[in-house]
């Protein structure tokens, strides 16, 4: 049985209707759906760890908007399969845009601001996944009518790719879609060999 990784957007939180279909779809033991922190050191530290106490392969990362830019950045770094559905490919610029702002978490209403550290960490973390990609680990969905996100932006940003399913509808939170999700990941849970760690 395969581990998935779930990587929430940005201000939200693991446990979703999202992460409940994968759940429904994998078993609990084998979804992880982490709460992420802003901080990227704070999230690559929680993930690494999850997929050290791995215990079942492949490892899948399943990510949306922001989780997808994570998604994308873990399956690079452990040679693992990743889903990202509306990605947020360029994080670090968009966050240099808020700094200083003020957000709530949609979750828990929690609050906390954007530094320049947090930007500056996103810009490297970026660096680094695009340093040798494997396009064969990326499967992509995107929204045409995605209203945070230009899918043809997305699309000039990942030119190379295993799998794309660009869908007429379905906004940026791709939930009427999410089944579709939910079939590449057991699509993927019969392909892909045990990550390096």
């Amino acid at each position: 049985m395969a581990t998935i990784i779930y990587l929430h957007g940005f201000a939200s939180a693991g446990i979703s209707p999202k992460s409940d279909a994968l759940v429904a779809a994998f078993g609990r033991e084998y979804v992880f759906a982490p709460d992420l922190p802003v901080s990227p050191e704070g999230t690559v530290a929680i993930v690494t760890a999850l997929v050290r106490e791995a215990r079942s392969y492949p490892l899948i990362f399943v990510g949306t908007s922001l989780g997808g830019f994570w998604a994308n950045y873990f399956a690079q770094k452990f040679n693992s399969p990743c889903i990202m559905v509306n990605p947020s490919m360029n994080p670090g610029k968009a966050m240099t845009a808020r700094v200083g702002s003020v957000f709530r978490n949609h979750k828990t209403g929690e609050e906390f601001s954007i530094t320049q550290e947090h930007a500056m960490s996103f810009e490297r973390c970026r660096t680094e996944a695009l340093a040798h990609p494997d396009s064969e680990l990326v499967n992509l969905f995107l929204a045409k009518d995605d209203e945070v996100i230009d899918y043809r932006e997305t699309c000039t940003l990942i030119p190379r790719y295993k799998s794309r399913v660009i869908t007429p509808d379905g906004g940026h939170r791709y939930s009427d879609h999410w089944e579709m999700v939910v079939d590449k990941a057991r699509e993927l849970a019969g392909q892909a060999a045990e990550p390096r760690h």
